[in-house]
């Protein structure tokens, strides 16, 4: 009896195990991630990526999405049963640098059949390298002497002499110096002692005498705080459906705005905390003690919202000197 249920089970393994390889759905692309290394800014990538076909049965493949700008893919659409085909993914890199990654996201005409993701990933080293990122971003008390530097780096084999066309605004003060002559310059930038507090977006501009590179813009994002701020500075509900928010109510937390209002040295306390936009709801924490931070909870009332722009201020009374009231403004639109 034994043996013949064993015989009867490798029988079943005999008839069973053609048809489940003939009804596979084995697609693969055998190493779906290429790394490019470290190319010059500009060049242009182009990989193969097999394509393999284990089925007995065509594969279409019907799209390519492309998660960033420069991409181009190109491939035959059918792969016949049991054959290789490929997808090229192009990658221009004028228009980045730094460490980057490409996904192309394989879609097949049979919507049985998973997505397929391929990545192309390396180093884009531009000719000016702005290190340890192309930008500024300061953010100090008015008064307060904050900087940042930036190293610019030549990664040409020629020497470059870059320059520092504008070095001060009313906001802004910037210096540039050699580091090593045509190879390597560093560039400090501080806040304005006089610059009043506020949010500031100005730019610096770095010119080269090199016809190829030329000039380069550096963005610059300014913050300058007075002793007491509040963190973001406005209240912004963006675009708000009046009826989600009545009838789903997890919806209201998920609105719920948030700031703090803090003080540079020592505590002080909220005395009355209010809003003229109707539906507006507000708690602090802490409620009813003094603190050098609040948290300020901004949220909607369903049942008193109405529709149209939120416009309006959320106002805070303090016994801070020269901060008796502040006001955060409240914007959105209810649809």
């Amino acid at each position: 009896m034994i043996r013949l249920h064993l015989l009867i089970a490798v029988l079943a393994v005999m008839f069973i195990w053609p048809l489940q390889l003939a009804g596979s759905t084995d697609v693969s692309a055998p190493g779906n991630t290429y790394d490019f290394g470290t190319v010059k800014q500009g060049t242009k990538i182009v990989h193969a990526f097999a394509v393999d076909n284990n089925t007995a049965l065509p594969l279409t493949i019907q799209s390519v999405e492309l998660s960033m700008p420069g991409m181009k893919a190109r491939f035959k659409p059918v792969v016949n049963p049991g054959t290789e085909g490929s997808i090229n993914l192009e990658w221009d890199t004028t228009h980045v640098s730094g460490e980057i990654e490409g996904q192309g996201i394989v879609h097949f005409a049979d919507d049985s059949r998973r997505v397929m993701a391929l990545l192309l990933k390396g180093v884009v080293k531009p000719p000016l390298e702005i290190l340890p990122f192309p930008a500024i971003f300061l953010s100090a008390f008015q008064g307060e002497n904050n900087e940042q530097r930036l190293r610019i780096v030549n990664n040409e084999a020629r020497p470059v002499n870059v320059t520092l066309s504008q070095s001060a605004s009313k906001h802004l003060l910037a210096s540039l110096v050699t580091v090593q002559p045509g190879r390597v310059y560093e560039l400090t930038a501080r806040i304005a002692s006089g610059a009043l507090p506020g949010r500031y977006d100005e730019e610096l501009s770095l010119s080269t005498g090199d016809p190829e590179i030329g000039s380069l813009t550096i963005p610059v994002h300014l913050f300058v705080k007075a002793e007491l701020y509040a963190n973001p500075d406005v209240v912004d509900f963006g675009q708000v459906s009046a009826d989600q928010l009545r009838n789903n109510p997890a919806i209201r937390s998920f609105l719920t705005q948030t700031f703090l209002l803090k003080k540079r040295e020592g505590n002080f306390e909220i005395t009355k905390i209010a809003s003229d936009v109707p539906g507006i709801e507000i708690s602090q924490d802490p409620a009813h003690q003094e603190s050098s931070t609040y948290r300020i909870d901004v949220a909607l009332n369903p049942q008193k919202i109405r529709l149209g722009k939120l416009e309006g201020w959320v106002e805070i009374e303090t016994t801070a000197e020269g901060f008796r009231r502040i006001k955060v403004p409240v914007r959105g639109d209810v649809f």
